[in-house]
Parts: C-alpha cells; structure tokens; sequence
C-alpha cells in the first residue's frame, strides 16, 4: 500500500468531515514510534517515504492505551478523546494493513497487550504466546496447546544453549515472554551435530520418534521464523551448518536465502 493509498484509506475510515487525514496517519506513526521505541526504526523502514520521516519525540517507555491515543489526539489536533480514539483506531487499522504481518507482531510485541484491541478484528494477528503456540499446534499437527509449549520450549532451551548468550537473548526477547522459562540445558555442547541437537530436543520435549521430532523441530523453526525472522535468521548463522539447514530440508521454509 502506497503513501495516497493509506491517505485515501484512512479518509474513506474516517469520512469526509476530517480535512487532513495525512495528519491524522502522521500523527499516529508518531505516537508508535514513541510508545514502542526499540522498534521505530524498523516500523518506518516498512512504510512509504513520507511516513518514514516521521520521527518520535525521543525514547520512553510504552505509553499505556489511553495516553497513546491522548498522544494522537494532541498530534492531530483532535477536538477530544472521543475523536482522538476514532483518529488512533482509523490509524493504526491503516498501519496495519500496509506492514508485513512479521513487523506488525514485532510492534505489538513492544507495546501493552490491549494495544491489539485497535486492530480491526479479522486481523487475526496477535503478539501473544497463546498466539504462537496455536501456530505451533497447527504446524507440527499436536494435540493440544500444552505439548506444542513442551515443544517451543525444548527447541527453544536447545538452540539457546548452543549459541552465544547474546543472542539467546536477542532471540528469547523477541518473542512473548509468556512461553515460560527455558528447560536447562547448560551443559549442552556448542559445537554440536543434528543428530545430537535433535537427541535434545527428544530429551525436553517427549517426541521420542526420530523422523518426527525432525518434522516438529522444523515447524517451530518455520512459526519463529515468522515471529521473530531476523533474530532467527542471526541465531542459526551461530548453529553448525547441519543444523542451522534443518529449516531449509524438504517440508520447511528458509528463514535467509
């Protein structure tokens, strides 16, 4: 979606009675960038030209719900809150649609929870776990919600062992902090093979059948991959190369080409 076509969007949401929606939509990227500072960068680069210079006041932290409409309305020049909120729903609907679904989770990753309240309701998309494990469920084809947590969690503590802490770190903070802590797995060695790398995820997981862990192996890698795909892509640049291919054999999806 081009900068006129998210203009012209934001007008036809909006309605002929408000004269500068490129205000309103400039106003709201602003306010983003503001309450969800670690990313703003990423969130302009994803949009046309004339939004990517739009910069915010200066780093902070996330601005509750109310305060950041408050911060569209005072950008905008709302007439009050009732107007503010109609601008900041308009507004980050529009945003929503013209970023890639992998940006828009990293966004709401960044901001608090009922931010997703904003979005128009057939999104779909959210940056919650219960999100990313019903990803997870439906691509390695589990039960229930809690073996596809036993799953993250065990390919998770695995490829965090054996790469560096920093982007463990990198890789863990990017995704929702509610996927619990990692299963311990300290003593694994960094240098690795992917059938010892694999004979550990068995280990955490449960999966006790070779061919499928490999399958469910690769399916988290293909949801995080989505949530989180240049701190994975960076993540298996550390793994040795058998494994870092795991998510490129027939049945999974590259995360770098």
């Amino acid at each position: 979606m081009n900068y006129e076509e998210m203009v012209a969007e934001l007008q036809r949401r909006l309605g002929p009675g408000v004269a500068r929606p490129d205000t309103v939509l400039a106003a709201t990227v602003q306010a983003l960038g503001e309450s969800a500072w670690n990313v703003a960068a990423e969130l302009r680069a994803h949009l046309p030209r004339q939004l990517g210079e739009v910069r915010p006041a200066g780093p902070g932290e996330p601005l509750s719900l109310d305060a950041f409409l408050d911060r569209i309305g005072q950008l905008s020049g709302a007439q009050d809150f009732e107007q503010a909120r109609e601008y900041g729903r308009a507004g980050v609907g529009v945003i929503s649609e013209a970023l890639p679904p992998e940006q828009l989770r990293r966004l709401l990753h960044e901001l608090p929870e009922d931010y997703a309240t904003l979005l128009p309701s057939d999104s779909g998309l959210s940056a919650t776990a219960d999100a990313l494990l019903a990803e997870v469920r439906r691509h390695a084809s589990l039960a229930d919600e809690e073996q596809a947590r036993e799953l993250t969690r065990a390919v998770l503590g695995v490829t965090s062992s054996a790469v560096s802490r920093g982007e463990a770190a990198r890789l863990t903070g990017a995704l929702p902090p509610e996927i619990g802590a990692l299963p311990d797995t300290r003593e694994f060695a960094q240098h690795t093979d992917t059938d010892r790398f694999l004979a550990e995820i068995t280990r955490h997981s449960g999966v006790t059948t070779p061919n499928l862990v490999r399958e469910h192996t690769r399916a988290v890698f293909d949801v995080l991959g989505r949530w989180a795909p240049e701190e994975l892509a960076d993540t298996l640049d550390q793994l040795p190369e058998p494994v870092a291919a795991l998510p490129r054999e027939p049945g999974g999806s590259a995360t770098r080409q």
